[in-house]
């Protein structure tokens, strides 16, 4: 370990997911599988799946893979921090999740109808589409008028519990639930790249933690009674794959909840909490993940096991998948699963997912007096480029010319420098004007740099959101690592650099490259180590008329926008397959959350309130994306 790094004492509860697993020497390209069955009597007992006590059968064979003890279990306490009861998941009938089909006692409107809003509940999906599509925001699920137990006020259209056929969850305890999964998944340290030792972890080892996070969901949904799997592709390079089938005999295409398992490394110094100790203080959980992106998957295994408790007609599949390697291309994750197991991703008729759920988007935002949710419909593409110069070595205290140090420094610098024009996209214009931005969008049009900058300056205060804002009118190229030198009085005869570059939908990424070559200048060679392609989905499709009418009924006074992001996510991967992807992590921020700052940053970290509210939101789009 480097000096200078603190080091936090491992927690026990973190011992399954730290260390390799030697008993997982598998063939490379083998996606051997730890199948978890559905448990059987009462889940949630105690009792876990006999493949998580010690073994998997079947697998290369008759050989016996070992090492693979379950992942935490959820703590015994409750969102606010105070002690409750063990948290079991019961069968559907007997959950207490489920509340009585009866009429809830904080309505004070007539039978059938939302004494919230004074409207009846919608007959079904399709009516509430059909609401959607129209403009209505309809009024579907049931909206508690109590506060919390802390005293807090509800807020604008927060439901406790949704009706769903003849089973209603009960979502303040569905959250409470979320939020130790949550916890518990921060505690496995699944940092990427997971061979790069214990200073990239705060002193844990890093090694085995996506296959550690996979045991975990997989142990969660089984205990539920969905047939889960662990899929590697590689040793220690886990993926969850689950699967609620539809119930009808003629499904349509199925609908992913995707979601990562890994995460980018910390700097434990500059952190106020334990980076991996799942802390739940004053209402916010603490942690590296919390907000990129085991949020989301603790969110979508409370769908999941929404869906399983609730019952009910589906038309569609709902896959749950939770991969490894999004933080460095997934190339070990989904990427690899598009292109040796597509069949995770499609129905059994062989017809690939209609649409996928995944990161980055749904959070709200605000500027000004509005308050914007994020539909994320594009993404920027990507070239990571590599930079390498070579030279004459020597004795520092000679200087030449041939330094490859000097030649790499020069090269990143004239890059660095290179100005990028803004262009207006279509999506971007449409967000700006959902966050009442017209200034920025005519200076952008117009390419008038200095209004475009003091536009910016003048919507909001927050310099990250700006500099968000920026990146989502240009192509960037933002260097980033530096590799060059050994010792203080030896000239360097190599050196590379890698530089990030991020790219709008209508650019032209080999013509980019090549400029950027000319820029980078005759002293080193460029070469483009991953590129991947932007995309973008229609903004009008049923799924995201289902996200604007949920949004619409949880928080009336905000305004969902479509949205393109900066960053890459795996949605790039499910493209391959034609499955549209979109980002749709539904959180409710207060104004003063620099939520932007957290992803890949120091004290990252969630409000409870936030999943409080995303929970039944996202539960309401998949039941109505799925519903028969």
């Amino acid at each position: 370990m480097g000096a200078g790094h603190r080091t936090w004492a491992p927690r026990p509860r973190v011992a399954a997911a730290a260390g390799a697993h030697p008993g997982l020497r598998h063939p490379a390209c083998r996606h051997d599988a730890l199948r978890l069955p559905p448990a059987s009597g009462r889940p949630g007992s105690g009792r876990r799946p006999l493949a998580l006590r010690g073994v998997a059968r079947d697998l290369c064979g008759a050989r016996r893979v070992r090492g693979l003890e379950s992942g935490p279990r959820p703590s015994q306490r409750g969102a606010d921090g105070d002690a409750r009861p063990p948290g079991c998941i019961h069968q559907p009938h007997r959950d207490p999740l489920l509340l009585p089909d009866r009429a809830d006692r904080a309505w004070t409107g007539p039978p059938g109808t939302d004494a919230a809003c004074g409207r009846p509940p919608p007959a079904g999906r399709r009516a509430a589409a059909g609401a959607a599509g129209a403009g209505s925001t309809g009024s579907d699920g049931l909206r508690r008028l109590a506060r919390h137990a802390d005293g807090e006020p509800r807020q604008p259209g927060h439901r406790v519990s949704a009706e769903v056929g003849a089973a209603r969850t009960d979502w303040e305890r569905a959250t409470d639930e979320v939020v130790e999964y949550l916890r518990a998944l921060i505690r496995i340290p699944s940092v990427n790249p997971p061979d790069g030792g214990p200073v990239l972890a705060a002193g844990r080892d890093p090694r085995g933690g996506e296959t550690a996070a996979a045991r975990y969901c997989a142990e969660i949904l089984s205990g539920a009674g969905i047939s889960a799997e662990v899929l590697e592709s590689e040793p220690g390079r886990g993926s969850c794959f689950a699967r609620l089938s539809a119930t009808v005999p003629d499904p349509q295409p199925p609908l992913v909840l995707l979601s990562h398992l890994d995460v980018v490394p910390v700097e434990a110094d500059p952190w106020s909490r334990d980076p991996f100790g799942g802390e739940l203080v004053e209402g916010v959980v603490w942690g590296r993940g919390a907000v990129d992106m085991k949020d989301m998957v603790a969110m979508e295994l409370g769908v999941m096991l929404a869906l399983a408790r609730e019952g009910g007609e589906r038309s569609r599949d709902v896959i749950f998948a939770a991969v490894a390697d999004e933080e460095a291309g997934g190339l070990f994750g989904a990427r690899h699963w598009v292109e040796r197991r597509p069949d995770v991703f499609r129905g059994r008729d062989g017809r690939p997912a209609a649409a996928a759920l995944n990161e980055v988007g749904g959070y709200s935002t605000t500027v000004g007096s509005r308050r914007v949710y994020t539909i994320q419909v594009a993404e920027k593409g990507i070239i990571w480029t590599r930079l390498t110069a070579t030279g004459t070595t020597g004795h520092g205290s000679m200087p030449h010319p041939d330094n490859a140090a000097v030649k790499l420094a020069a090269a990143v610098a004239r890059l660095a420098a290179e100005a990028h024009p803004a262009r207006l996209t279509r999506v971007v214009r449409d967000f700006l004007d959902a966050l009442g931005l017209d200034g920025v969008a005519e200076a952008a049009k117009r390419g008038d740099e200095e209004r475009l900058r003091a536009e910016l300056e003048r919507a909001t205060a927050d310099p990250v959101l700006r500099r968000s804002l920026d990146a989502m009118l240009r192509d960037t190229v933002t260097p980033t690592v530096i590799r060059v030198g050994q010792k203080m009085n030896v000239i360097p005869g190599f050196g590379q650099a890698e530089v990030d570059v991020r790219t709008l939908p209508d650019t032209d990424q080999l013509a980019l490259l090549e400029h950027l070559t000319g820029v980078a200048g005759s002293d080193v060679r460029v070469e483009a180590v991953l590129t991947l392609p932007p995309i973008t989905w229609p903004a009008d499709a049923e799924i995201v008329q289902l996200m604007v009418a949920a949004l619409g009924r949880a928080d009336p006074d905000g305004e969902p926008a479509p949205m393109m992001i900066t960053p890459g996510t795996d949605a790039k991967a499910l493209a391959l397959l034609g499955i549209p992807t979109y980002g749709f992590a539904p959180l409710r921020l207060d104004p003063d959350v620099p939520f932007l700052s957290l992803f890949h940053g120091h004290d990252e970290r969630v409000p409870v309130s936030a999943l409080r509210f995303g929970l039944p939101v996202l539960h309401e789009v998949v039941r109505g994306f799925v519903s028969a």
